[in-house]
């Protein structure tokens, strides 16, 4: 039977579609079919198109039920195009996570197309568009991004040429999504603000939240976790936001919170993903929440917990065929029973991975199987076992970069290794293998705007020059990491290296010590505790927030060019403590300054007190003290930022400068003020 051609009210409605002004067309086509026989074509085209309606807004199960019904009716009148259509419908299973199912209806879709004559009419270039994106879907689903991308840009030339602004959305969107999987943020963010533009100016609001979510995700590859979550946040606030868009927003929020490790808030969010997919039975992504859940479980040592939550997702991915779930799921138990060390735990389901692994032309899940071996080999404690798993982490460190976090996890693992080669031996020629990975290391972490690993990767950089005996670069590399961390809101990380600092500077003279007696490896590995950096660089562990205590002020001083001491507070009341700390410091003090700025760091020691130091136009603002340095520079900043904002504190400091007269607090009450409140209240 042939396809008739349709009344103009149908067009009408496809049109105010293409508008996304969806109710209107609801109504319309509602007012067309309600008293037509069940059975007839234009109940079918009335059906098509509120199955478009359904997909375009992300209500995919609506969509693929009434995709259903119009395949029966439009087999059952014969027609060819329609039934085409109504398996496009049915093939967003996809995005309910069942690709195998889309698979096999696009399959049927385009054995159909050859019934077809290529008239390069507007729905049938519409449904080879459709169709193509919708297999791009798939193919990054199976982590084939490569194939994926060809795809894309195949649709992505017929959209062009259809000219309808929905469908460019669309299409722009999944290409932001392949370029974000290859961790191009530029490209990703480009085409996600392509798509969000085009919503917008629908005022198509679930599209807007679709959109919106990625512009997000790529704000977060780039490392800009504060807006990642403003716009994040900002979905969440959008009525028409689809299921799906919802999910993918509460895994933005727990990438962005794991990335700045508030765990509690990951687990919170994680839970809220799990709770919503389970009630609307996205399996997909309830197995992607029960794996975070366990690998944050995992980071706090809560191992128990986290094998109860991957055990829960491989089942899951074993009844609904989840090749992505099976591999994510395996990979995570192993790493997890190897952290608890239960070797023979790992060993099972390393073999229920190789099997898995056999069965699939993934290149990622070979990988994957790979990296895992070679984990299980390194904990087994033979040392033949740890040559292998040497051998086997470097042959996949000399193979192109197709997974960067997994590249990154055989260089960490790679550097352990050696470390613990370094320690045993003693031979410092084991420094040779260990410098280019880490730099690998921060490559890769650099090209992926990765700024925990940026910020973790400067550490264990600072460590490595420790051991070398090299205080001054370990400190410049303490300074660097700390100012990564700080600048992109890593919060604890940044207390974290802070505190690692001061340990240095506490600790110099035990390490002069083992400079002077050419210490052998062992001690100095010792004493850098390369430990912790490691460890959560694999995801062992997390960062245990450091007991932050209130420090001791010493002396605030504002000094102009040349030494001259322009203000001076002591919190101390002890005349001859001040006399002798003042003259020794301004004594050295172009001593103090030389270091800090030549050599590029944030704090020296002098004695028992640590120094900070600012400068803000022609004055240096020095700030002594005693005790931990990170809450100590936030008041100092907060110090230099207010006393040149404050117009009658910043013309009397340069009034007395150029006067050559020191400044008394009697006579400028704003600054005493200012002081109390930023440095004793």
């Amino acid at each position: 039977m042939e396809s008739i051609i349709k009344p103009e009210e149908y067009s009408q409605a496809e049109e105010l579609i293409y508008q996304a002004k969806f109710d209107d067309a609801i109504d319309l086509i509602s007012n067309l079919t309600i008293n037509l026989n069940q059975d007839s074509m234009e109940k079918l085209w009335g059906l098509i198109l509120e199955g478009r309606i359904y997909c375009y807004k992300g209500q995919y199960k609506k969509g693929i039920k009434i995709g259903e019904v119009a395949y029966q009716l439009s087999q059952k009148l014969d027609l060819a195009l329609e039934s085409v259509e109504a398996l496009i419908l049915k093939a967003h299973v996809i995005y309910l996570g069942d690709r195998e199912e889309s698979l096999s209806i696009i399959i049927d879709a385009e054995r159909m197309f050859k019934s077809i004559i290529d008239d390069s009419s507007f729905n049938y270039s519409r449904q080879q568009a459709i169709l193509l994106l919708l297999k791009s879907e798939i193919y990054r689903s199976k982590g084939e991004i490569n194939e994926a991308f060809e795809l894309a840009k195949e649709c992505l030339l017929i959209q062009q040429n259809l000219n309808r602004n929905l469908d460019l959305s669309n299409i722009y969107h999944h290409l932001g999504t392949l370029h974000l999987y290859k961790s191009d943020s530029h490209s990703g963010l480009d085409y996600a603000l392509k798509s969000l533009k085009i919503q917008e100016e629908l005022n198509n609001q679930s599209g807007i939240a679709k959109s919106l979510h990625l512009v997000g995700t790529s704000y977060f590859v780039r490392g800009d976790f504060d807006q990642a979550l403003k716009l994040g946040r900002q979905c969440l606030k959008i009525n028409e936001i689809s299921v799906l868009t919802k999910l993918e927003v509460f895994d933005l929020l727990a990438m962005v919170y794991s990335n700045r490790g508030q765990l509690d808030r990951v687990i919170k969010y994680r839970k809220r993903e799990a709770n919503l997919a389970q009630k609307e039975k996205y399996d997909e992504h309830l197995i992607m929440s029960n794996y975070g859940i366990a690998t944050t479980f995992r980071a706090k040592g809560e191992f128990d917990l986290a094998v109860k939550h991957l055990k829960s997702s491989l089942e899951l991915s074993e009844k609904t065929n989840s090749t992505y779930g099976i591999q994510a799921s395996l990979f995570h138990l192993i790493r997890t029973n190897l952290d608890n060390n239960a070797i023979d735990q790992a060993r099972i389901y390393l073999k229920q991975l190789e099997q898995f692994s056999n069965h699939t032309e993934s290149t990622v899940f070979k990988n994957v199987f790979l990296i895992s071996k070679a984990l299980v080999m390194k904990n087994s404690g033979r040392i033949r076992n740890l040559t292998e798993a040497e051998l086997l982490l470097k042959k996949f460190t000399e193979k192109e970069i197709e997974t960067p976090v997994l590249y990154q996890l055989a260089l960490v693992n790679l550097c352990e290794l050696f470390l613990e080669e370094l320690k045993f031996t003693n031979n410092i020629e084991v420094l040779d293998e260990i410098m280019p990975l880490i730099d690998k290391i921060y490559e890769i972490a650099e090209k992926q705007n990765a700024y925990s690993w940026l910020a973790d990767t400067k550490l264990l950089q600072a460590k490595v020059a420790l051991i070398q005996i090299d205080f001054d670069k370990a400190k410049q590399l303490l300074t660097q990491a700390q100012r990564i961390a700080e600048l992109q809101g890593l919060t604890l990380l940044a207390l974290k290296i802070s505190s690692e600092h001061d340990n240095l500077l506490d600790h110099l003279n035990e390490w002069d010590i083992l400079k002077k007696t050419d210490a052998p490896m062992s001690e100095r590995i010792k004493l850098a505790a390369f430990n912790g950096v490691v460890d959560r660089m694999q995801g062992k562990s997390t960062i245990d927030p450091p007991l932050i205590t209130p420090e001791v002020p010493v002396l605030l001083l504002i000094i102009g060019q040349g030494g001259f001491p322009l203000f001076s507070k002591q919190f101390e009341k002890n005349h001859i403590f001040e006399e002798d700390l003042m003259g020794g410091f301004l004594a050295a003090f172009n001593s103090f300054i030389g270091e800090l700025f030549s050599k590029g760091l944030d704090r020296i020691k002098f004695g028992e007190f640590m120094i900070l130091m600012r400068t803000v136009e022609q004055f240096s603002i020095c700030y002594l003290f005693k005790g931990q340095t990170n809450i100590a520079k936030q008041k100092l900043s907060q110090f230099t930022e207010n006393i040149k904002k404050d117009t009658s504190i910043w013309h009397t400091l340069n009034v007395f400068y150029n006067t050559s007269r020191v400044v008394k607090l009697e006579e400028l009450p704003s600054l005493e003020s200012l002081i109390s409140n930023i440095f004793i209240k």
